[in-house]
Order: structure tokens, then sequence, then C-alpha cells
């Protein structure tokens, strides 16, 4: 069967999703690796030391190109600019000109923080001197609301026409917003459904724990944006919150059958969806203009489902708001320790699987009061304890040095006291714009090597 052929049958639908979105790349399932995506806001700063606007892209480019000279850049014609960096990671830029730094896959959490703190420190000091500053929060609270779409590759537009006909979310998250993502291994056959599913539910307390975008009536307005820019593609799958199934793939083909469709590409053109016509539906009736989906169709498609945890030949776990340099080992740690380790796996599912019909009100909860809620706190200090003894049964070299004191601090700041970093960033912001940004701040200087 070709790309372009239509589909055929369900068969087909679970055939593509399994290939596309639960087919791991690694030779070894068992290798447990650990991959980040970090984005930040690289700001502009004014004579009182507060950001004034973000930087464009044009001239991120221009300022980043000699810091990266030992990077691959993108040379397509027309292209969104991106790095191909050495070691096999990735710099890419955001619609609102926000950069991500996606690590290459490492053998544990070590490498992947090793690997963001030092480009961290690399682009900190590219922009110093030119007045500029790079800030980790899951919303931008200085420039935010002002910044244009700036990625012109067709995706972006096609995709910002049919969030705006939703409503004003789709622009906050394409361009006034943040995530630290961490990725880990679907794992061996014999344990991916279980992986899956703790995944999915300890995601509404990592986005309460690890929330950091202070807004009117949230402590994660990064995550209120996504639930609700359009809950057909957000959240989690149907059949996974009714527990009717346990496979993964059938969760999945579920989800992208009731998905609607964002967009087309047809003869070179990107066209818009339109909400409530859905992916089942183009599928059942072919579309007067572009005819019956193909194959190639669905796998695009499957690239427009944000839920919280997103199949990708791996997981890559959403629910986490960009956090600033000393804040970053505490979600790694604690999401490695409770997926790959199978004694806190099975401990973490064995207490939330009672919540799990319970998952899209939690995750809202979640975003709204975090662990300011005492049954959300009660819920997020059980199960952290649990994945962080997970973390602690890793094999020597899996873990920075000191990453499970560090990791232990973090709980004592926050968790235990039901607050999250929100809480900090509301009361610097209170300070002032400038004391807000020294919170949100990569330093100049290199971190020290972990």
């Amino acid at each position: 069967m070709t790309d372009c052929q239509p589909l055929r049958d369900l068969d087909d639908i679970r055939r593509i999703v399994t290939e596309h979105c639960f087919t791991t790349d690694h030779t070894c399932d068992h290798d447990r690796q650990v991959g980040i995506e970090l984005e930040t806001f690289p700001v502009r700063l004014g004579a009182d030391g507060a950001p004034i606007d973000r930087i464009p892209i044009a001239q991120l480019h221009d300022l980043l190109d000699q810091p990266l000279s030992g990077a691959a850049a993108s040379a397509a014609p027309g292209a969104d600019p991106a790095w191909t960096l050495v070691g096999g990671g990735s710099l890419t830029f955001e619609p609102g000109g926000q950069l991500e730094h996606s690590t290459a896959p490492h053998p544990g959490p070590a490498g992947a923080l090793a690997e963001l703190d030092a480009l961290a420190g690399t682009l900190a000091a590219a922009l110093h001197p030119h007045g500029g500053a790079l800030a980790a929060a899951g919303l931008d609270v200085w420039t935010g609301g002002r910044v244009p779409q700036q990625l012109t590759g067709p995706r972006y537009p096609a995709m910002a026409a049919y969030l705006a006909r939703r409503g004003p979310y789709g622009a906050v998250m394409m361009r006034d917003s943040c995530a630290l993502q961490v990725n880990l291994d679907l794992g061996p056959p014999g344990e991916r459904a279980e992986r899956w599913l703790v995944a999915n539910l300890v995601a509404p307390l990592a986005c309460a724990t690890f929330a950091a975008s202070p807004a009117e009536g949230a402590v994660s307005g990064r995550a209120l944006a996504w639930q609700r820019l359009d809950p057909t593609r957000t959240g989690f799958p149907a059949a996974l919150v009714s527990g009717r199934s346990d496979d993964p793939v059938e969760h999945l083909t579920g989800a992208a059958l009731a998905a609607d469709v964002l967009l087309m590409r047809r003869a070179g053109r990107w066209v818009s969806g339109r909400p409530g016509w859905r992916f089942a539906d183009w599928l059942r009736a072919p579309h007067p203009d572009h005819g019956a989906p193909t194959e190639d169709d669905l796998r695009y498609h499957l690239t427009t489902l944000f839920t919280e945890v997103r199949p990708r030949g791996f997981l890559e776990l959403r629910s986490v708001d960009a956090l600033p340099v000393g804040l970053r080992d505490a979600p790694v740690l604690l999401l490695a320790g409770a997926i790959d380790d199978a004694t806190a796996r099975a401990r973490i599912r064995a207490v939330l699987e009672p919540y799990r019909a319970r998952l899209p009100g939690l995750w809202c909860r979640a975003a709204t009061v975090g662990v300011a809620d005492p049954a959300v706190c009660a819920l997020a200090v059980e199960v952290w304890s649990s994945a962080l003894q997970g973390a602690a049964r890793f094999q020597p070299g899996r873990l920075p040095p000191g990453a499970l004191t560090r990791t232990e601090a973090f709980l004592d700041r926050f968790t235990l006291r039901g607050r999250c970093p929100a809480d900090e960033l509301r009361a610097a912001l209170a300070d002032g714009p400038p004391a807000a940004l020294a919170w949100a701040t990569t330093p100049v200087d290199t971190p020290a090597p972990r």
C-alpha cells in the first residue's frame, strides 16, 4: 500500500497507529533511554532589567549561529530555521519564537540533564551581551499577548486558523507557552500497556506539582490553555479513561477517530479543518473537494493530537511547565522513577487506578488549584515518594550526582507544603517584572558539569 492510497478499514487504521506511534526505533526496548524537550522564552531587556519584548526569530538566528557553529543548520529552502546539534539533539523554534531544545536520547536522566544544562548556558551567554536573556516558565508573564506568530511554514498558519475558530487559547499555546517534556521508552511488549497507563495516570499530578505559569484562577495557565483550546485532541483518550480497554493502540485509535481534522494537505496546499468535523466523519464520507483520507492523511493527523502523553515511538510526557535550571532535576527523576522502575510503577498504578475515570477532572483541578488542594497534595506525596524510591534503584551513572538530594529538596520546598513553583513566580511578579525574570532566567555562567 502506498501512503496515497485510501484507508480501507479499522484494521488498516490500527496498523498505522501501531507503526506510527508504538513502534520504537531503539534496537533494544530495555535501554530505558531518557530525552528532554525544553522550551524557553528569549526576551530582550529594558534599562530596568525587565523584559520589553521577545527577540525575533531572525535576530535569534543571527545571534546563535556562531555559538552553535558546530551544529548543522537547516538549509532547506523556505524551511523554518533549526539546528541539528552535535550528539544528535536539535534546536528549533516554536511559533512565537520560543526556543526548543530537544536532547538526544540518553541512557538515563544524567546525560539528558547535562546536555540540557550545557546548551542552556551557551544560549544564555550568547544572548547576554546583546541585552537578551533566556526565561523558563509555563507562560510568558512578561510580554505575553503581544507576540506575533513568527513561523511561516505552512503547518503553523493553518493550525492557527483552525484553533482561532475555537477561541483565543490556540494563540496562547502557540505563541506564549513553554513546557518541559520528558521522553521515556515505550518499554518491552510485556510492559508497554502498564507504562502507557501509569504515564497517563501521573499526568495530573505532574501538572500540579510542577506548575509554573500563574494566571488568574490557575497555577498552570499553560495547562488551562491546553484544556480549553480543543478538547477533541487534548487530555486523555476516552477508552483509557473509561477502562473499557487496556490496549494502547485501541486507546489512540479511538482518540484519532474522535478528533477533529485540524488540517488537510492537498496538491501543495494546506487547508484548515473546521471544528466539529472529525476524522471519523472524513472516513465515513469523502470530502467533496479533497476526497477520502489516505494513509498519509492519517499519519499526519496523528501528529496533530496533543494528548497529555503522546506516543511517538516513545512516551512524550507533556504535563510539566518549563522550569528554571535549578528545578529541572525533579520532574525528570520523578517521572523516570515512576515509569522505568517496575516496583514503583506497580505501586503507583495501585494508588492511582481508582482515579482513572476521574482523570479529566483531576487534570482540571491540577491546573487551577494544584497541590494546594489537600487531596491532590496527598496523592502527589504518596506517588512521588514511590517514584523517588524507584529512581534511587537506578543503576550507577544513570542519575546526576546529588540529583536525589535536590529532588528531595524540591519536594520539601514545594509539594510537602502544598506549594508549587507558580507560587514563587507569582510572589516574584508582585515584586515587579525584573524579580520575576530573575526567578526564571538561566544563569549566564554555564552550570558546572553534573
